[in-house]
């Protein structure tokens, strides 16, 4: 039996981690990113308790969290004079086995991109990429429809695809084409 390949559409952060994830089981997959070159964009986010504990189970540390976010210890409400109206703690001081982090969305992205390429390899993840749709092949399996930020356009084969391209998923469309777009 061949090893499967897994075909991620889209390498936003849920397309990272499912791929860091599918490398950890051992399981060869390649993303395939619309945009010719990653940048740390974005804004603050919170990065729970419960989502942090996969990021550890991934392999990610906390002095890499550290270097993109800090801990979160308290969440409070404060009024015009900054007097604390509500407060009540957060992560590890919560009661959690695992902190909550206030970090910035593009160095979170930009960590899970390269944690992937160091591990898989840089061909792991191919940018300037967009799957545009699929076929199903006659044996099982699938045939990704990928077109190229140059003009270009190819197919890539694998056992299966995920989409993972964002609130526009091309993948989505065509799965279910039936549905209005995603407002």
């Amino acid at each position: 039996m061949t090893q499967p390949h897994i075909l991620i559409a889209g390498g936003g952060i849920g397309g990272l981690v499912l791929a860091l994830s599918l490398h950890q089981l051992g399981l060869r997959c390649t993303v395939y990113e619309q945009v010719r070159s990653l940048k740390p964009l974005g804004v603050g986010i919170n990065i729970q308790p419960n989502a942090v504990r996969e990021l550890f189970d991934l392999g990610l540390t906390q002095a890499q969290l550290d270097e993109i976010g800090v801990p979160a210890k308290e969440w409070a409400l404060v009024g015009q004079k900054g007097q604390e109206i509500y407060a009540e703690p957060r992560g590890t001081d919560a009661g959690y086995r695992w902190p909550q982090y206030a970090a910035h969305r593009g160095q979170l992205h930009m960590l899970l991109y390269q944690t992937l390429v160091d591990r898989a390899g840089a061909e792991a993840v191919q940018l300037g990429a967009k799957i545009t749709g699929y076929t199903h092949g006659p044996a099982g399996g699938v045939t990704a429809h990928i077109a190229h930020a140059d003009g270009s356009q190819t197919r890539a084969e694998g056992t299966l695809l995920i989409g993972a391209d964002g609130i526009h998923s091309a993948v989505r469309a065509q799965m279910h084409p039936d549905q209005p777009p995603i407002h």
